[in-house]
């Protein structure tokens, strides 16, 4: 579990409760891959709350390519929530296994926010987490090189879904194409291709079965220029 995943399991548990002892609704749907959470433009009216499976938040460009800017565990916040004022969400949410998703309507969360502190405590803690988050993404689009972009984006990917084995090996839990990680660092599936061939000559990392395995993690802190 990452760094920030212990927390914010134990916060997002604690607001769905807070909301439960309130005798606030919220309505828990499951979703098959491929299905539409919701899409980019759309009213931003609820809160979104990931409770199982994996989600993709995108933008599409150019035409036909897509940028991927999150991909999402279970308790995993996401939807543009604003209290004030008309929000829209800004990306399109898709599930890309099976998921189970809660989502509680924004006339609630304010009514929640309003009279009960801890609510407001939590939901600002979510916030906030959310936003570290994305800072540490947007972290790997600063170099110009596809190599370092990787370098940067596959620890991040080994710390939401990574599984550590008995060697130190970690073994990223999603099945991610090439086109999926170029979407994610803003560059080209040729590019990318080259990089991860690159990397797995030098034993820095392996693919199997479309799940890549992180072995050298001193080389590729290296490569991130960390």
């Amino acid at each position: 579990m990452s760094e920030y995943g212990e927390v914010q399991e134990a916060e997002c548990r604690a607001l769905l409760e807070i909301l439960k002892g309130m005798g606030i609704a919220s309505a828990d749907r499951i979703y098959k891959p491929g299905d539409a959470i919701y899409r980019q433009g759309e009213h931003g009216d609820a809160l979104y709350v990931l409770t199982s499976g994996v989600v993709k938040l995108f933008r599409p460009y150019s035409g036909s390519k897509e940028a991927t800017l999150r991909l999402l565990k279970p308790w995993d916040i996401f939807g543009h929530l604003a209290f004030t004022g008309e929000a829209r969400q800004r990306a399109y949410a898709e599930a890309v296994t099976e998921c189970r998703v809660t989502k509680v309507p924004k006339i609630f969360m304010e009514r929640a926010v309003r009279r009960n502190p801890q609510a407001a405590l939590k939901t600002m803690t979510l916030l906030e987490l959310r936003l570290v988050q994305y800072e540490e993404l947007v972290k790997c689009l600063l170099p110009r090189e596809t190599e370092v972009r990787l370098a940067n984006l596959l620890p991040i990917l080994a710390s939401k879904f990574g599984d550590r084995d008995a060697e130190g090996r970690i073994t990223i839990d999603l099945r991610l194409t090439h086109q999926d990680l170029a979407a994610m660092v803003a560059s080209t599936r040729e590019s990318v291709t080259k990089v991860l061939n690159d990397m797995r000559n030098r034993g820095v990392l392996e693919i199997e079965s479309g799940r890549i395995i992180l072995k050298d993690h001193a080389a590729l802190a290296r490569l991130s220029g960390a």
